[in-house]
């Protein structure tokens, strides 16, 4: 389980703080950040092993993303605070405080500072300015449960993206071996509870071996167990909101370098094509992160519902078999009537094919070793949605092109030809038409097949 890339090419303690050192006073121009260098200005530059940066004063006790590098970035940042920060908070914050600084420009070379406090005793971040009396019930008592949640998740999203300049407190670190320990506990020992735990068996035996290896003397160690422990950490909060609370979901702007998803164009025109051609069956397994019911006695998680789904589906798709099969032995059948009766037995056989290769890849998912928290694909179709929704499209395939058959043998009925011009019950392009069918309806379960394996 990859937690940080490859170390690049700088240290992580690149750079020192000066805690004496106070901004100057009047604009920044580029020869004044030529010649007062980031570290004269009181900045402390941490590059991580990822070659992500940010920066951190601690006289202030202000850490921002924004590139300081930059002579123009600099300028406005120190403007900001020195200008437009007093009058709206104190600076430096109250002890226990930090102001997060953030970079919401649009633009490219556009710079717009958002500031945000953070709490590390309460574990929270927040948009509203720290009261000047701290008192850590009553600030508590202002936010309510959802939004302690996100807080929370926020704040090790920020500890994530900034574990150098802070010390991890020793509770945090008891906290994530304590969650590490009772996820395993409960993989071994399945309690009577409708959530399955957050993390793996191998998960957690890897992640509690890899805390406990940690020197703690070493300031790179303490750098990557901090980052370590936040995701962690993490992993825990988007458990509780999958499990307790789907219907909100968490911010997506908590997590450092995590940009907003976009979809390119494509892939757009190739989702939209496929859900058309599936008749957005697979936009209903969308919505759903596990396929399977709970054993309450065993303490079991069991794939019931789909296992129920695949069966009513191959149920039904019997039916139509049977049915069609009947439809084509009637007499007097025209050439329509006769393709669409084939149809229908090929997408009903397809039907029943297809749950297999469902179940087999439901069977798969199950067994990952690495548990994915949240959805999967809210925003474009997988494979795996595509896959579990083929029975059902098939099924519905078939009983459309039934009910079509039916619909012109009861209103188009058959053609009579006479004694001496005998004419074959299907044309040439009846035959191609079912053999492309048959060809297409193969290489698709084909290609479903090998998808699951994957």
């Amino acid at each position: 389980m990859p937690l940080l890339g490859h170390a690049g090419p700088k240290s992580a303690s690149r750079a020192k703080t000066l805690d004496t050192i106070a901004f100057p006073s009047g604009p920044v121009t580029t020869d004044l950040a030529a010649t007062h260098t980031i570290r004269t200005l009181g900045w402390a530059e941490y590059v991580l092993p990822d070659s992500t940066y940010y920066y951190h004063h601690a006289g202030s006790r202000i850490t921002t993303d924004i590139d300081l590098r930059n002579p123009k970035k600099l300028q406005v940042v120190t403007e900001f605070i020195e200008k437009r920060l007093p009058r709206e908070a104190t600076v430096p914050p109250p002890q226990g405080w930090e102001l997060w600084l953030k970079d919401v420009g649009v633009a490219r070379h556009e710079v717009v500072p958002v500031k945000s406090w953070v709490n590390h005793k309460l574990r929270i971040i927040t948009s509203e300015p720290p009261p000047l009396v701290t008192g850590e019930g009553l600030i508590m008592e202002r936010f309510s449960e959802d939004d302690k949640l996100d807080m929370e998740y926020r704040y090790w999203g920020f500890l994530e993206g900034h574990p150098a300049h802070v010390p991890l407190p020793a509770e945090t670190h008891t906290e994530a071996m304590d969650a590490l320990k009772w996820s395993y506990t409960d993989c071994l020992l399945p309690a009577a509870r409708p959530a399955p735990p957050p993390f793996a068996p191998q998960e957690c035996q890897e992640l509690m071996n890899l805390l406990r290896s940690f020197d703690s003397t070493s300031k790179s160690a303490v750098v990557v167990q901090t980052r370590i422990v936040s995701r962690v950490l993490l992993r825990v909060a988007q458990w509780r909101q999958v499990n307790y609370r789907p219907d909100k979901p968490l911010p997506r702007d908590a997590i450092k370098g995590v940009p907003e998803p976009r979809i390119p164009f494509r892939r757009a025109l190739l989702d939209f094509f496929v859900g058309c051609l599936c008749l957005g069956i697979p936009y209903i397994f969308m919505s759903r992160t596990h396929y399977h019911s709970f054993d309450e006695e065993s303490g079991i998680h069991t794939a019931g519902p789909m296992l129920m789904l695949t069966a009513c589906a191959c149920l039904v798709a019997a039916v139509v078999l049977s049915a069609s099969v009947t439809f084509l032995s009637l007499p007097q059948l025209d050439d329509v009537a006769r393709l669409t009766g084939f149809l229908a037995i090929l997408f009903s056989a397809s039907s029943m094919a297809s749950s297999v290769l469902a179940l087999f890849r439901y069977k798969i998912e199950i067994d990952r070793t690495v548990v994915y928290i949240g959805t999967v694909g809210l925003r474009h179709l997988s494979r795996s949605r595509v896959i579990m929704s083929l029975p059902l499209v098939f099924l519905a395939w078939a009983i459309a092109a039934f009910m079509t058959g039916i619909t012109f043998y009861s209103f188009r009925g058959a053609s009579v030809t006479s004694r001496l011009d005998v004419k074959h019950p299907f044309e040439s392009y009846t035959h191609w038409a079912v053999v492309g069918t048959l060809g297409a309806l193969g290489g698709m379960l084909f290609i479903a097949a090998l998808m699951s394996r994957r």
